[in-house]
């Protein structure tokens, strides 16, 4: 973003991971959309609004390659830097606006550019630059991932953020939460005055009424920059053809099963459009798109079935989750599907075998079980299970990228003490991050200090409760007693030690 952009700097934005961003993720995304992206195993990769950092250091923990950052939040860089430090790799980092960053005569070429939500909250005049950035620095083959919020779904929501707005700029002294607090309460009383606008958009009201659950820090980032824009698919399409990309697919995997979207009627309207941009155009409207994250790719070629067979068969796969932990249906516009138990239940037992060992498409198809499965059965789950989080596409990884997974790792443990928290541990075989909850954070901080037994690691736990004033929870009631709070979290620990420790040390974890 460059200083014309009058970016709300009043908050830090919130530091999330997005595994969407990753190398493997958008190398799996070309293979299953039939597309031969250039994301080679050690990529040059990009990320463009880098906001605090979390995804690209867990990246480039969990990656060969050369990583780069900027954003234009000195705070922002400042706390990646600090993740960053934690571990020994290439992760350069700026903060510097777009149009700076972009005139830079060092930059290399990149095999990945990466920009998550930045195009809905820059100028015109950054977008500009992010397009000519694109085309002169990515490879060919080089694959853009960029999500941002779009039409038709925010049709009924921008009045919303324009209250918003109105509501913020009318109380311009004070504390950014107490200025926030203002806007949210100038938008309900809008709302609550019996008027047309939100009688007649139930969808506005729904949102506006949605809007308490959320936190500042979302709130000013979101709605509160002075550059917004929510465009449709097909002018980012035309867009990023300036730059010579072209549409791969949703990052999104479960935005491909149109059972769950999309009534017959819709499906039916969708097969008849040939053209990728029109038929993710005509999708939108079916599903009323309020945020698409998008993979393309530049001058890519498409793989020959043969291609698209044969490393489908060799692509590995690991669970990122604990079989107890799936829930074995869809959930889309359309409503719920239950996952088929004769094709799923074979396939889940086959990933967690031999203590969820990474498996590839091939081995997992002669697992006994699995031979009387058809395999276009078994990709369509596979795709599946990873649009559901649970699964995740699986790599080599050598010693450095263990060490360096390591050592960040060390950092979110300690975190979990300290905090501020971070909510997932960088996998080497994953090449990506794990959600961790933070009792499992403790329980493996435990685990690495030598505690073995049930026993010793609920007592590792409780004594960091005592320093936290935390208590153990059951059956959603929190424990008083050090005896209660012991005995829950042996509970805890012992579902740890069956399903965690073998889980983690198939991903690189332990």
């Amino acid at each position: 973003m460059s200083a014309p952009d009058r970016h709300y700097a009043e908050l830090e934005y919130t530091a999330g991971y997005y595994h969407e961003l990753g190398p493997a993720h958008l190398r799996f995304c070309g293979l299953i959309a039939g597309v031969d992206v250039a994301v080679p195993e050690a990529p040059t990769y990009l990320e463009l609004g880098m906001g605090q950092g979390v995804s690209l250091a867990v990246h480039a923990a969990a990656n060969a390659g050369d990583f780069w950052g900027v954003d234009i939040n000195p705070a922002h860089v400042e706390h990646a830097r600090t993740l960053a430090a934690s571990f020994d790799g290439a992760l350069h980092l700026d903060a510097q606006d777009f149009e700076t960053f972009a005139a830079r005569a060092d930059l290399p070429l990149f095999d990945v550019i990466t920009l998550h939500g930045v195009w809905s909250w820059v100028s015109d005049a950054s977008r500009r630059t992010i397009v000519d950035l694109i085309r002169d620095r990515l490879k060919p083959g080089g694959v853009v991932y960029l999500s941002y919020n779009c039409q038709p779904g925010w049709a009924s929501r921008s009045p919303v953020r324009h209250l918003l707005k109105l509501g913020h700029a009318a109380r311009p002294g004070g504390e950014p939460e107490t200025r926030i607090e203002f806007a949210l309460e100038f938008m309900e009383d809008v709302a609550a005055a019996d008027g047309r606008f939100f009688a007649e958009n139930r969808p506005a009201a729904s949102h506006a009424a949605s809007l308490r659950k959320v936190g500042a820090q979302y709130l000013g980032h979101e709605y509160l920059n002075a550059d917004w824009h929510v465009p449709y698919f097909s002018d980012v399409a035309e867009a990023l053809s300036d730059a010579d990309l072209g549409f791969v697919t949703s990052a999104r995997l479960l935005d491909r099963v149109n059972a769950i979207h999309l009534p017959p009627a819709g499906v039916a309207l969708l097969d008849r459009q040939k053209d990728p941009v029109l038929r993710e155009s005509v999708r939108d409207f079916l599903v009323n798109q309020q945020f698409r994250p998008d993979v393309f790719a530049k001058a890519a070629r498409t793989l020959s079935p043969a291609e698209q067979t044969a490393r489908l068969d060799a692509q590995a796969f690991v669970l990122a989750c604990g079989l107890d932990e799936i829930d074995f249906q869809l959930t889309g516009t359309q409503g719920e599907v239950v996952l088929s138990e004769a094709t799923y239940g074979p396939l889940a037992v086959a990933l967690a075998s031999d203590d969820f060992r990474p498996k590839t498409t091939a081995e997992l198809m002669a697992t006994p079980g699995m031979s009387a499965l058809r395999r276009s059965d078994v990709i369509a789950a596979l795709i599946n299970l990873v649009g559901m989080g649970v699964l995740r596409p699986a790599q080599t990884f050598t010693p450095d990228i263990r060490a360096r997974c390591d050592a960040y790792n060390g950092l979110v443990l300690d975190r979990a003490v300290t905090g501020p928290h971070l909510k997932h541990m960088a996998s080497p075989a994953t090449g990506g991050g794990i959600l961790t909850p933070r009792s499992a954070q403790l329980f493996l901080r435990a685990w690495l200090a030598g505690a073995r037994t049930t026993d010793e690691i609920a007592l590792s736990v409780w004594e960091v409760f005592q320093t936290t004033n935390e208590r153990a929870a059951r059956n959603g009631k929190n424990m008083v007693s050090r005896e209660d709070n012991l005995s829950a979290l042996g509970d805890m620990a012992r579902r740890f030690l069956d399903q965690t420790v073998p889980l983690y040390r198939a991903l690189g974890i332990l």
